[in-house]
């Protein structure tokens, strides 16, 4: 595809009518996540929210309800850094949900400080990739079955600092919060090429999108320090895109006409843009790969 600008308010009215669709969708309680949920749910469309809060999302659901026309909304508990979380929430969308048209790997985290989750993987390696992919895999065959059917995952720019450490994936001998968000990023990156592989000719397409510099909540609750989290909000007020514009470069990859049969591509706010060399190195992809199967039990290599 051509470095063409896209943008949501150029996607012909046709194709805002989401009745009938099925999105799930991880890490929509909150940012431009929420808001591309209840735009979609306004669309028409039946929007399964995931996260790991039940509070929270409850009252989100109940809100969106309120307001859909036609769509809805509910809600079933995914934590990311929970791979047993991830396998259970996959199951009871797939005994919930006869179709799944779009998925939208929307949640993220950063972390200040290196951290590992119960199986002792490092967190922002499994909250930022691993979950998503474990997800993604274990929904496959609905979304075939579904197709044409789409996939998002969110990525960032960061992606383009990121270096896969195969020596140290883990990053046990030298850690940072940049290092380890960015490494995870990428590998999300390259494996949206390889499975874009995998998905040749069976309706269904993958891409990573960088919504751009938005105004989240990525770091807040999550460890960043205080002075971190007070420049973020500082330089994200004077710099930082409002969280609508990243909730519409979300909806146009899912719905604008112009992406349909455009798979394997790194989608950088409105346009495709080439991403981190180390995400065309094809060996390297296929390492990451395997790498990635063999840590969430689908499939195991000789050594890692």
């Amino acid at each position: 595809m051509q470095a063409t600008t896209v943008r949501l308010r150029d996607v012909p009215s046709q194709h805002r009518d989401l009745h009938g669709k099925t999105v799930v969708f991880s890490g929509g309680t909150d940012g431009m996540g929420r808001v591309a949920v209840e735009k979609l749910a306004k669309m028409g469309a039946d929007v399964v929210l995931l996260a790991r809060n039940e509070v929270k999302s409850q009252a989100t659901v109940e809100e969106i309800n309120q307001l859909s026309d036609g769509g809805r909304a509910r809600y079933v508990r995914c934590d990311l850094a929970d791979l047993a979380s991830v396998r259970a929430c996959a199951d009871e969308i797939l005994t919930r949900c006869s179709r799944i048209d779009v998925l939208v790997n929307c949640a993220g985290a950063n972390f200040n400080e290196r951290r590992l989750n119960e199986d002792g993987m490092e967190l922002s390696w499994v909250v930022n990739h691993l979950g998503g992919f474990l997800l993604t895999q274990l929904l496959l065959e609905r979304l075939k079955d579904s197709a044409p059917a789409k996939i998002v995952h969110l990525s960032s720019a960061t992606e383009k600092y990121g270096h896969i450490h195969l020596e140290d994936l883990q990053l046990e001998r030298s850690w940072g919060t940049l290092k380890a968000y960015a490494q995870a990023k990428l590998a999300l990156n390259m494996c949206t090429i390889r499975l874009a592989q995998e998905l040749e000719g069976t309706g269904v397409t993958v891409n990573a999108l960088n919504p751009g510099f938005i105004q989240t909540k990525i770091g807040k609750g999550h460890g960043l320090s205080r002075w971190q989290q007070v420049f973020a909000r500082v330089y994200g007020f004077f710099s930082a895109e409002p969280i609508e514009v990243g909730a519409d470069r979300i909806i146009t990859l899912t719905i604008a006409p112009q992406y349909d049969g455009v798979s394997g591509e790194f989608v950088y706010e409105d346009h495709v843009k080439t991403p981190n060399p180390e995400a065309l190195d094809e060996e390297l992809v296929e390492r990451v790969w395997d790498i990635s199967m063999s840590q969430v039990g689908l499939r195991a290599v000789t050594s890692i």
